[in-house]
């Protein structure tokens, strides 16, 4: 028995050693050909191989700079398949009968093409076919006899696939780091597949997806599959290299969830959770995580997604969806039911600052509110049906110096329609009513209808309320005082900002201002400067202190207008007519400043008018200086009002200390009236000539 066991030990050394011989003097490349035409039969595409080695346990052959063909029906310019190794296994004993079948492939870093025509055809499903159709037309089925390709196992080890779908006019986009294994692989049978992303970074990121799918019928997209789909504490930064996505750009944080995913028919349903923590937008945190449970279906031929559940979190806000989302028409159309209660209008405001939307730069909101609102009709333009209801609002921050309050407002959607109830804004003392709608919503340029009315409204709390709905050109202003409201806002807009809501703004403004601090310019240093006054407010302190400011305003298609505007300075009081336009800020306005007693002796008094060519003196001794105000808001220009001084010599009106606007009110009549009826003059030269040069005589004819 022992000498048996011995013979049979020196026997196996022998067939041991013999293989080795073989395995080190076989060289498997002068069958080369016959591999890289057996290859191409199986898998009905042209493949090129390159250096081969072989190992016979287990029995494999590993071959370099392989490449696959595509489909030539799908003109593409890629090779469906570039890997720089292939190992193939083949199964030994039909091997040993000078057949080669193979059992197994592993592809190491492989590029991957998958191409989906416009029909609705992949490429990967004429793998094994004899023939390739037409695009547009089936394949043809394998010839009588032939083997259709069959795997135990296809491992794609840290691989590049590239995808591009000429149906959905969808450009190509790459993933990069794939593992996949697949295995039991046969025509008309069931297989298993697990597929893995390993992302730069933490090496705790990870995608994982595993689950049992096939048979693979006709239309891919139609294989069953049932299986897992797995994110851990995958980086947003990280997956930006995982897929190409524009998308991806704007967003920041680390992403965990699972979604149970089954495919049948064409039919999918995933169900699941997701969280997004440390999530940040355009560089902005968001300061609480957001959660996501959802129960979805997605009927893929016909494009139509249906949303059992969805409930969304927003820090500890929930939000309730359901409803269809149906992708076939161009704009899709969509038809969700929304449902929140109490939701924190803190937490929603940083979501919608992070994206770029923020109430107001600076600000910060609280609050609440419940909305139940169904949206129908195109993505892009929806129709709404249903009320939104916020309570307790509250908006303050550094750049609004008086927290301002709405205690309740109610919104009344319907497709024809958005218009609120009657509510008031306050702030401080004061209190303002307001009630808006918008009707046509859904096209591009919807009507406003909104009125805002406040009598003896203070000044800090009317700025406080402008700069809470971010209206511009408050900024530079503060004081004390009150003022008389009493707006309307009807028209076309482009958006709900405050400039486009601007141009549809009609009514009227009284004011009564006092102890003003306008940081725009200031206004005696310029006056003074136009006047040549030198030593008169000769510092530019930046800022002008108005005593006192009241007046009138008409507001007509969002330019103000006034004629009796009075502000009183340190150096005199100056009486204001004109136009401001609050779309654009523009300024067109006509000042007459009377100059106190003692400046204008300071200055010269009646004398005035011997050495100073842009101001003149009044009947009492006081220097006046007509001048224009053009620029904007936040950049006056000011500039000598050439023609105005001029009428004012020449009609002898010259205003007063107690009525700086008067006289220029009366003149600007005659200043348009003159320069319709008289050809242009040079108004330097006009001007000379009233302050003393004689006229030239012209010759005589």
């Amino acid at each position: 028995m022992r000498k048996v066991a011995v013979a049979g030990g020196i026997v196996i050394l022998l067939i041991i050693l013999g293989i080795a011989i073989f395995a080190s003097t076989f060289d498997i490349n002068r069958y080369r050909g016959t591999i890289q035409a057996d290859l191409s039969q199986h898998l009905g595409r042209n493949v090129t191989v390159g250096n081969m080695n072989l190992n016979l346990f287990p029995p494999r052959f590993v071959v370099h700079d392989v490449t696959i063909a595509d489909d030539p029906s799908f003109h593409t310019q890629r090779p469906f398949v570039e890997t720089q190794e292939l190992a193939v296994s083949v199964k030994l004993l039909p091997l040993i009968h000078k057949s080669v079948e193979i059992d197994s492939l592993s592809l190491q870093r492989p590029h991957v093409e998958l191409v989906k025509d416009a029909q609705g055809r992949w490429n990967f499903s004429t793998l094994g076919k004899t023939a390739s159709a037409p695009s547009g037309a089936p394949p043809q089925p394998a010839a009588s006899g032939q083997q259709q390709l069959s795997l135990s196992k296809l491992e794609i080890q840290d691989g590049q696939i590239a995808t591009t779908d000429e149906q959905a006019h969808q450009p190509r986009s790459i993933y990069n780091h794939i593992d996949v294994t697949l295995r039991d692989f046969a025509p008309g049978k069931p297989f298993s597949i697990e597929a893995a992303a390993h992302l730069p970074g933490p090496n705790d990121q990870q995608i994982h997806l595993a689950g049992d799918g096939g048979p693979i019928p006709e239309d891919p997209a139609a294989t069953p599959f049932h299986g897992t789909l797995e994110l851990q504490r995958v980086a947003i930064s990280s997956a930006r290299s995982f897929v190409n996505s524009p998308a991806l750009a704007k967003f920041e944080g680390s992403v965990s969830g699972q979604t149970k995913i089954s495919s049948d028919a064409g039919k999918l349903s995933a169900t699941g959770n997701l969280t997004i923590e440390n999530a940040k937008m355009n560089g902005q945190a968001i300061a609480f995580p957001i959660k996501a449970n959802y129960d979805i279906h997605d009927d893929l031929p016909a494009d139509l997604l249906t949303v059992s559940s969805a409930t969304m979190q927003l820090g500890n806000t929930p939000l309730l969806i359901s409803g269809t989302v149906n992708s076939k028409p161009t704009p899709a159309q969509i038809d969700l039911s929304l449902q929140a209660n109490n939701v924190s209008i803190a937490d929603a405001e940083k979501l919608a600052a992070a994206s770029g939307t923020a109430f107001t730069p600076g600000a910060t909101i609280a609050g609440s509110v419940n909305l139940n609102v169904q949206a129908r009709g195109a993505a892009t333009a929806p129709a709404f049906n249903g009320t939104i209801v916020g309570r307790d609002i509250q908006v303050g921050g550094k750049n609004v110096p008086q927290p301002v309050q709405v205690k309740e407002v109610a919104l009344h959607l319907t497709p024809a329609e958005i218009r609120s109830d009657p509510f008031t804004v306050s702030s401080g003392a004061t209190s303002a009513s307001v009630q808006l709608a918008l009707q046509q919503y859904t096209s591009k340029t919807p009507i406003i209808n909104a009125t805002v009315q406040a009598s003896n409204a203070e000044l800090p709390a009317v700025l406080a309320m402008a700069k809470a709905y971010g209206v511009a050109g408050f900024d530079k202003v503060s004081g004390s005082g009150t003022m008389n409201v009493d707006l309307h806002a009807t028209g076309p807009v482009q958006s709900l900002q405050s400039n486009d809501i601007s141009r549809d703004l009609n009514g009227t403004v009284s004011l009564n201002f006092h102890d003003v601090k306008y940081s725009g310019a200031d206004m005696g240093h310029e006056l003074s400067s136009i006047a040549g006054l030198f030593g008169v407010h000769q510092e530019n302190q930046g800022t002008t202190t108005i005593n006192q400011l009241k007046g009138n305003i008409t507001v007509k298609n969002g330019v103000a207008d006034t004629n009796d505007m009075e502000a009183l300075l340190d150096i005199g009081n100056v009486g204001i007519t004109g136009t401001a336009n609050l779309v654009n800020q523009q300024l067109n306005l006509r000042v007459s400043a009377v100059m106190s007693k003692e400046l204008s002796q300071k200055a010269g008094g009646t004398n005035i008018g011997g050495y100073a060519k842009t101001a003149l003196a009044n009947s009492d001794g006081d220097l006046v200086i007509p001048a224009t105000v053009t620029g904007t808001f936040d950049h006056p220009r000011f500039a000598p009002d050439v023609q105005q001084i001029a009428q004012m010599k020449l009609k002898g009106l010259v205003p007063n200390f107690n009525n700086p606007a008067a006289a220029v009110s009366g003149l600007l009549g005659n200043l348009g009236d003159s320069q319709q009826k008289q050809p242009a003059a040079n108004a330097i030269r006009q001007l000379q000539n009233l302050f003393g040069k004689k006229q030239q005589k012209q010759p005589s004819r």
